[in-house]
């Protein structure tokens, strides 16, 4: 699935060199700048359709924006002072409260792909954790319910089903998304294989490899037509190239039924010329 692009071959070979001689800690800068551009730039429009807006005013423009309606809406808070707590921080603190609680994580998602592969703009965040039931209360307790959206009903639910829940950041509408680990053999893989990255914080992340099979795993989920999953794919296998435990990823997508993708996504990743 070769997308259009306006990078030529040898554009891209220097782009891919960059990101591969740049550190878990430039990267990991680098993406908070990117989100905060995000903001300035809705800042920028919303300003220009009402000049007269306030601080205010351009901040619940962005939760809506970014949330639009649902169970977390009664709880929305627009009256809060200085700044607020940006994206990265609140990961941080989600992640603090995980290890307080001694329950283990793995970051994953667009976060993790951005770490070991191309990096791209993300308004929310993807950790696996590992099954905490006794604990939910105790968890959902450490968030303060003005600056927090998090459900104990759904928490539970989650652990039960090994499903997932939601983390809200309400004051920035930066949402975190908590996987419980599945019991299934390549989850127990995964969760074996992940590894501390110093962000600058030493934060526990997704391998590269298990990074290229969830997103071909949700690609076919999807229907395979989300460019994004497909692109952070390429990006870390061109980023990563000779780096990669090939026999590890044959294994496993097979097991996944994603074998016929990983041979298009390497093909993919070979840069014309």
């Amino acid at each position: 699935m070769k997308g259009l692009s306006d990078t030529s071959p040898d554009a891209m070979r220097v782009l891919i060199d960059c990101y591969r001689r740049m550190t878990p800690a430039r990267r990991w800068k680098l993406m908070g700048d990117e989100y905060k551009f995000a903001r300035s730039l809705h800042t920028c429009g919303v300003r220009s359709r009402n000049p007269q807006a306030t601080d205010g005013d351009v901040l619940r423009e962005w939760v809506r924006f970014k949330l639009g309606q649902g169970p977390w809406s009664p709880h929305l808070r627009f009256d809060m002072q200085g700044q607020p707590i940006e994206n990265q921080e609140t990961i941080r603190f989600v992640i603090g409260v995980l290890e307080t609680e001694g329950i283990g994580y793995a970051v994953g998602g667009s976060l993790a792909s951005s770490i070991h592969g191309v990096m791209r703009y993300t308004d929310d965040a993807d950790l696996t954790v590992e099954p905490f039931p006794g604990k939910e209360a105790a968890f959902v307790s450490r968030f303060d319910p003005k600056e927090y959206y998090v459900d104990i009903r759904a928490v539970r639910d989650a652990i039960q089903q090994k499903s997932s829940f939601k983390i809200i950041r309400l004051s920035i509408a930066f949402k975190v998304d908590i996987f419980i680990r599945k019991e299934r053999a390549f989850d127990q893989s995964m969760w074996q294989r992940r590894a501390k990255v110093a962000t600058p914080d030493l934060i526990d992340f997704i391998t590269p490899e298990d990074v290229i099979l969830l997103k071909l795993e949700w690609y076919r989920i999807g229907e395979e037509i989300s460019e994004r999953q497909w692109n952070d794919v390429i990006g870390v296998m061109r980023v990563r190239k000779g780096q990669l435990d090939e026999s590890y990823l044959d294994h496993w997508a097979t097991e996944l039924g994603v074998g016929d993708l990983l041979v298009r996504a390497r093909e993919d990743a070979v840069i014309p010329g």
